[in-house]
């Protein structure tokens, strides 16, 4: 027995010898980077060709015409294919697919669509459908694969880099026997994050490695997290879920629906997974050295007890910075999984690239205001024309300044309603302006409703025409929508004129398709049609979703930073237990702040009792406190945002960074720094946790 234990402690020094070879961790190194690059660069170039296919398909379409018997309208229609620069693209099995996009004056009518059925049917089934959106994808996913290994082999993990590919062969292993592909790509990637996450927390380590107390006590957390696998955990639930969560969404779905889900649920999963570990482990890794006296011992050494506050907050932000770097990687690597899956037609797959991977920012239209003299005019003649009013100005109820504030609001906000509901049979144009260069963009713009019509009874539908643009840009929508829900219509970008406006009708009536010559197809809707404020918004694209995705993890990452300040200035007054319960009380709070702020407003008590107005008075100044101390932590909404394909600004992030991470994180160090500095550290008990 001692000889087998003898032999594997041998064998264990071997490999770790073995792995601190700088010659062979070259040599790993040289080989995985040779294999990535070769393996990149079939890719890429696969994926460039089909790229090339999408460029100029269309222009070749547009050229068809089938009454001129052009080649390309024959070819398309006789054998289902296209010649592209010498190469055949598509089958016999298209031909009547084709046959039938054609119109009567000879040319094709879905160009977009025709081009895509083309492409999709040259494209391996290997290779992603956004590769061949966008090629670069290819070069980064292979520049970060390389840098991983090669910074990997340089920290001496080479003998794990090659347990990990082994551990991920096998697993592709099971899924392909198992006759599951995607499934064997999601278990393959597994061990590979979760070895890019050690990676990644080795280069933390590599940065705090400096002469400074701060860094030196960073460093300590970051080390305690890995030594107690409290970060492992953590990370091992993002990194496992977010590469499964495909699996367990439903294919048959609209494609818009697919993405959208999966955004959400991997961008909340890597949210609490941080959320959690920074309570946790920024309230352990304070009370217990507190309790335990180990944060007497090192400040007995040069560290302030400032620097140490710092440094433990630095280290929960690091490890943090670590997990959504690692799980954003894994998330859009799974995006893209998603992404390729087939849409149920041309206007789905449309939906994912103008509505969900983007950013769009939205507007309302311009209503018109009263004017001055026209809004005094109708306060006059409601005071004269009202005799309640007129006896409460007499018998000094109410003053007469208190009564024009209220009626002005009032025909303010019914002016505003009016222009907000449509009769039967009636219309009305609203006009969007600040669009922009959105004609030239070339995507289309999508115009959100969400109407109330009569009783707005959810199992019926209620007729609505939308007219986009004027003259020759004109465009018109027949729609059915259900009551009280959001619908959402896409608006050609051509309808927006040059200086950024869009006029848009809506009528109050339905399309009957059926009507016989001479018949008036117009009928008008069973009742009057009117929206919210907000119930009407017209989005247009401003960016990208690469760009919308950092912005939003740098919304999160600030949030984090801020419960990691709240726990450790917590859990240096506080024990364990109620620091815990402190922290999930204020990030709970902050999660409900907008719901919070409007319960605050929404609150009255009719009642003439004093004891029941105090009453009043004290809960709404309580939760009026409690919602101001967390309202910007509730404003600051990235996930939201983002599954909704709006713009997250740098505007959004900076404003973040100074109302959460300078501002209330600052507030909180003081505080905690004032009690801390108070505590007698050398005399406490140990006792009580």
């Amino acid at each position: 027995m001692s000889e087998g234990v003898s032999a594997f402690s041998r064998l264990q020094t071997r490999v770790s010898d073995l792995g601190r070879n700088r010659r062979f961790c070259i040599a790993v190194a040289s080989v995985f980077a040779l294999v990535l690059i070769t393996v990149g660069a079939l890719v890429y170039r696969e994926a460039a060709r089909m790229h090339h296919f999408t460029q100029v398909v269309p222009p070749l379409l547009k050229q068809a015409n089938l009454l001129t018997k052009e080649a390309v309208a024959l070819e398309l229609t006789e054998k289902g294919t296209l010649t592209v620069a010498g190469e055949t693209i598509g089958d016999i099995a298209l031909q009547a697919r084709l046959q039938r996009l054609f119109n009567e004056a000879g040319t094709i009518d879905g160009i977009a669509e025709a081009a895509s059925i083309l492409v999709s049917s040259a494209r391996p089934q290997w290779l992603p459908g956004a590769f061949v959106d966008e090629p670069w994808l290819v070069i980064a996913g292979i520049t970060i694969a390389v840098a991983i290994v090669s910074f990997a082999c340089a920290s001496e993990l080479a003998i794990a880099l090659i347990g990990v590919t082994l551990a991920s062969a096998m697993l592709w292993w099971i899924g392909i026997a198992a006759d599951r592909p995607s499934l064997a790509i999601s278990l393959t990637s597994i061990p590979l994050f979760l070895f890019a996450f050690a990676v990644c927390v080795h280069g933390c380590l590599t940065l705090l490695d400096r002469a400074s107390p701060i860094f030196a006590i960073a460093g300590g957390v970051v080390r305690e997290a890995m030594r107690m696998k409290i970060a492992v955990a953590f990370a091992a639930v993002a990194l496992i879920t977010i590469p499964l969560l495909p699996q367990w969404i439903d294919p048959t779905q609209p494609l818009r629906y697919q993405v959208q889900t999966y955004l959400s649920r991997s961008m909340d999963v890597m949210y609490l997974v941080c959320t959690f570990l920074t309570v946790f482990l920024g309230c352990a890794t304070v009370a217990f050295e507190i309790r335990d006296r180990q944060a007497w011992l090192t400040l007995t050494k040069p560290v302030s007890r400032l620097s140490w506050l710092v440094g433990k907050w630095l280290g929960l932000l690091m490890i943090n910075a670590a997990i959504l770097a690692v799980a954003t990687l894994a998330m859009y690597a799974f995006l893209v999984q998603v992404r390729s899956r087939p849409a149920q037609d041309i206007l789905d797959a449309l939906a994912v690239e103008d509505e969900v991977l983007v950013a769009r920012i939205g507007g309302v239209p311009d209503f018109t205001r009263m004017a001055g003299e026209e809004l005094q005019a109708a306060v006059e003649a409601e005071m004269k024309s009202d005799p309640n009013i007129r006896a409460d100005l007499a018998d000094g109820t109410r003053t007469e300044i208190e009564v024009k504030k209220q009626l002005a609001r009032t025909i303010i906000e019914s002016n505003l309603k009016s222009q907000r509901s449509i009769s039967p049979g009636s219309e009305r144009v609203y006009t969007f302006t600040g669009l922009g260069d959105s004609r030239t963009s070339g995507a289309n713009l999508a115009l959100r409703y969400k109407f109330f019509s009569g009783e707005s009874d959810p199992n019926e539908s209620y007729p609505v025409i939308f007219v986009f643009g004027e003259g020759e840009e004109e465009s018109w929508s027949d729609r059915k929508f259900i009551a009280a829900q959001t619908n959402v219509i896409a608006v050609p970008g051509a309808c927006v004129t040059a200086n950024g406006t869009i006029k848009i009708k809506i009528i109050n009536a339905g399309f009957n398709q059926e009507a016989r010559e001479g018949q008036n197809p117009y009928y008008p809707g069973n009742s009057t049609i009117a929206f919210d404020p907000d119930g009407l918004e017209l989005l247009y694209r401003v960016g990208g979703f690469g760009e919308n995705l950092l912005r939003a993890q740098c919304v999160n990452l600030l949030k984090i930073s801020f419960l990691a300040m709240l726990a450790v200035t917590c859990a240096s007054i506080l024990n364990f237990p109620v620091a815990c319960l402190v922290v999930f009380s204020v990030f709970a709070a902050g999660s409900i702040g907008p719901f919070l702020a409007t319960s605050v407003d929404e609150y009255h008590i009719r009642t003439e009792s004093v004891g029941l107005k105090v009453f009043e008075f004290i809960i709404r100044s309580v939760a009026g406190a409690t919602e101001f101390s967390v309202r910007a932590f509730g404003e600051a909404r990235a996930n939201g945002p983002l599954v909704e394909g709006r713009l997250i600004s740098w505007w959004d992030v900076g404003r973040t960074f100074i109302l959460i991470g300078v501002a209330w994180s600052g507030v909180l160090l003081v505080l905690g720094f004032t009690a801390f500095r108070r505590k007698e550290l050398a005399i406490y008990s140990g006792q009580g946790g």
